[in-house]
């Protein structure tokens, strides 16, 4: 089934068919639960209550910073109402290390595009009725804003960066691709960068420092958080996860008196644990805030770029996530 034409309204309705197919009873939502925008909740066998949210994407893949930011959403939405489990459906297929991540940290169950057609598959009559719909009314494709493609450029930097090996042989190459990705995506309200080589095991690794613009309010806003004129972005073409080795060397060249507070370290997957410790230590005592850019994350900020969107929400939802972990 092309979930893209379903309004949102449609595919929340199939969400709804597919758990209640599943064993579950859809209940009628509490006033207190559409206060703070959760899609509706079910009740399992056992008589537990789960949260539902559903994001749906009319594009076949669309970033995940806003599925990221649902999912965070539906935690606090678990903690705030007290209740057993939540389950997140989205229209689109998400990574599968993206899925993990999520499912793991917020402690919550993901139903993606892939898992939804899997489903379906099991339960023919839902497919069957919604494909119906589909067929009979040929006005619901009416208003709906076609697929937009990614220009040539954002296709060109996707699969160069999906098919660039990570390792020792290919760290120079990635460097150059990651400048490209960040001038494509950050440019303006960044500016033209300037690089600074310097030595670093055996290789001669580079700091790309990009003079942050004025009069764009997220960036102003960081500008202004973190006392500095410049984000300084950092590479590492590793197999495995960077760790707390790789941020400290990141931190080492944020310099307060130069107005370099802000950094970009990008990587070929999610930080580890701890990594995302040492980013922690790197803000609570020396004021340095450093942003973690995985190849999903730089794919998302091309994608952003290409259609229109704002490529700051990609960034943003990253911290909104790190400062709510933060306690004294």
């Amino acid at each position: 089934m092309d979930f893209t034409r379903l309004s949102g309204e449609q595919f929340e309705m199939l969400c709804a068919r597919l758990l209640s197919s599943a064993g579950y009873k859809v209940r009628r939502q509490e006033a207190r639960a559409r206060d703070i925008g959760v899609d509706f909740s079910v009740e399992d066998q056992t008589g537990k209550v789960w949260l539902v949210e559903v994001n749906h994407f009319r594009r076949p893949r669309t970033s995940t910073a806003a599925l990221r930011q649902g999912a965070v959403q539906l935690q606090r939405s678990l903690e705030l109402l007290s209740a057993s489990g939540g389950i997140l459906l989205a229209s689109m297929t998400i990574p599968s290390r993206v899925k993990t991540e999520l499912e793991q940290r917020e402690q919550i169950d993901i139903w993606d595009g892939r898992v939804i057609r899997e489903f379906l598959k099991s339960n023919p009559d839902v497919e069957t009725e919604f494909q119906a719909l589909l067929d009979a009314q040929s006005t619901i494709e009416r208003g709906i804003a076609e697929e937009e493609p990614l220009d040539d450029r954002a296709v060109e930097l996707i699969k160069r960066l999906e098919d660039l090996p990570s390792g020792r042989e290919t760290w120079r190459e990635y460097e150059d691709l990651c400048v490209e990705i960040l001038n494509y995506a950050l440019i303006p309200p960044f500016k033209v960068p300037s690089i600074q080589s310097r030595s670093e095991d055996g290789l001669d690794v580079r700091d790309v420092v990009y003079p942050i613009g004025n009069r764009n309010s997220f960036w102003d806003e960081i500008k202004r958080t973190c006392s500095t004129r410049f984000s300084v972005s950092e590479f590492k073409n590793y197999s495995e996860s960077i760790a707390q080795r790789e941020v400290e060397a990141t931190q080492q060249y944020l310099f307060g008196k130069a107005m370099k507070n802000f950094g970009l370290l990008c990587s070929r997957r999610e930080p580890s644990e701890s990594a995302l410790v040492a980013r922690r230590r790197a803000w609570m005592e020396f004021d340095k805030l450093i942003v973690f850019l995985s190849d999903e994350d730089l794919k998302d900020l091309i994608r952003a770029r290409s259609l229109g969107g704002d490529t700051a929400e990609v960034i943003d939802t990253q911290l909104d996530e790190f400062f709510l972990t933060l306690s004294p």
